[in-house]
């Protein structure tokens, strides 16, 4: 099969070039991207909508993805279970539990549903250990950053196969983990670095725009294979692992979705303590990572011909909207539904973890630019109390938000990992 032959490639380039992750001045500065906001009461700025708490008590949860109707199955970062939560009520024992890695940004990090006449698949994204929750704190290397298969049996996930083995050194931070069905049906993966940048030349790929760096690796990108594991038209090149990279130069992705009406995907990226975006994500696009993060023009002695186009296929475009200081950007969930009224139908919802909010984005009619007030024309919020930025704040206070999904009733749901809750967000009425 190609997605053994994936694996066994990603592997192989893993164990030739990993190394002990060491811990600079700079990598404990970046701590601070997996900081969550703990407190907070949960409230929009939409009077004709209300918030409900659909479940409470969970172990920081991540992401989360509908089964059906009232049937949730939420992923818990450090747990490596995967627990099902029905009309409210979560289920006393978890569908899964896995041995998962732990260690900051290492964890149980994606899921995605997909159904066919008799078989619902569910798509998990974790990096998996050899041993016991957590032993990557003590020392112990994860086996990788894994995307399985699964079939929902009864409240069981069975018959697991691996479709992608993806690189989980050196981290332990810049996963990624988003997962995702496509418009085409195709699976499509987010994951950052790996905090690969910087710390050597084993650890720097041409994804990342080294000029000099090792062949790509599986990180640093979005990748798209088939729901099966196969990989689908190469966009970049025709071997493996290039031929399955959709996107590169990505530093650290932790939300991503397809537009209802254009079909083009989106995404956020976290940057250094700085240069968080919201990105249009066209097939070969180069978010630019490690040359630069934010605007272009804002990086001093950048050039465009630093990044590396692979042959012609690969482009540069600077995000739609930029944080000058971190919020920490997460979901992003397109709304395709009128529930909470027409106002909102179709327009783009994002979650940051940093302040817990929730922005609401109108799109240009071409759906190619995001409509933001005169006080954002430059594409960047200096602070969260900038101007123009509170007619984009949709809600706050929801503690760290980590997914945002839309319901098989159409309305919207938020995942707070720093409340530990799943909330819904409808019509007051």
């Amino acid at each position: 099969m190609v997605s053994v032959l994936i694996a066994f490639t990603i592997i192989s380039i893993l164990i030739l070039s990993s190394i002990m992750p060491y811990y600079s001045l700079k990598a404990q500065e970046e701590f601070a991207e997996t900081e969550f906001e703990e407190e907070g009461k949960p409230q929009l700025f939409d009077s004709n909508l209300k918030i409900a708490t659909i479940a409470g008590g969970l172990s920081t949860p991540t992401t989360m993805a509908f089964v059906g109707p009232g049937d949730i199955l939420v992923l818990e970062k450090d747990t490596g279970m995967v627990k099902r939560i029905v009309n409210g009520k979560v289920l006393a024992k978890p569908v899964l539990d896995v041995n998962v890695a732990n260690s900051i940004e290492r964890c149980m990090c994606g899921i995605a549903v997909s159904k066919d006449s008799s078989t619902t698949y569910v798509f998990i994204y974790y990096t998996e250990i050899d041993g016991k929750d957590g032993d990557d704190k003590a020392g112990k290397q994860p086996i990788g950053n894994r995307v399985y298969r699964y079939e929902l049996s009864g409240d069981v996930l069975t018959n697991p196969l691996l479709l992608m083995d993806l690189p989980a050194s050196p981290g332990p931070r810049h996963n990624g983990g988003d997962i995702i069905i496509g418009p085409d049906n195709n699976l499509y993966v987010s994951i950052g670095d790996v905090d690969g940048s910087f710390k050597g030349s084993a650890t720097e790929t041409k994804a990342q725009n080294y000029e000099d760096g090792v062949d790509p690796d599986g990180r640093a990108g979005i990748l798209r294979i088939t729901q099966e594991g196969q990989p689908t038209d190469g966009i970049l090149g025709d071997s493996i692992p290039l031929r399955i990279y959709y996107a590169y130069g990505i530093r650290n992705s932790f939300g991503m979705d397809f537009d209802p009406l254009s079909g083009n995907l989106w995404n956020t990226e976290n940057g250094p303590g700085n240069g968080d975006e919201i990105n249009l994500v066209l097939p070969g696009f180069n978010s630019g990572w490690q040359q630069v993060q934010g605007l272009a023009a804002l990086e001093d002695s950048f050039s465009e011909s630093d990044l590396l186009d692979f042959d012609g296929k690969g482009h540069y475009s600077d995000p739609e909207l930029v944080w000058a200081n971190t919020a920490g950007p997460t979901a992003v969930k397109f709304l395709e539904s009128t529930e909470l009224g027409t106002t909102y139908e179709n327009d783009m919802f994002v979650g940051d973890v940093h302040n817990g909010r929730i922005y609401h984005f109108d799109l240009s009619p071409d759906r190619k630019d995001l409509i933001l007030p005169q006080a954002l024309s430059l594409r960047v919020i200096e602070k969260p109390s900038s101007p123009g930025v509170s007619s984009i704040v949709f809600g706050e206070g929801f503690g760290g938000i980590t997914d945002l999904e839309m319901g098989p009733d159409g309305n919207l749901y938020v995942v707070s990992i720093g409340l530990g809750s799943i909330f819904q967000i409808s019509q007051a009425s």
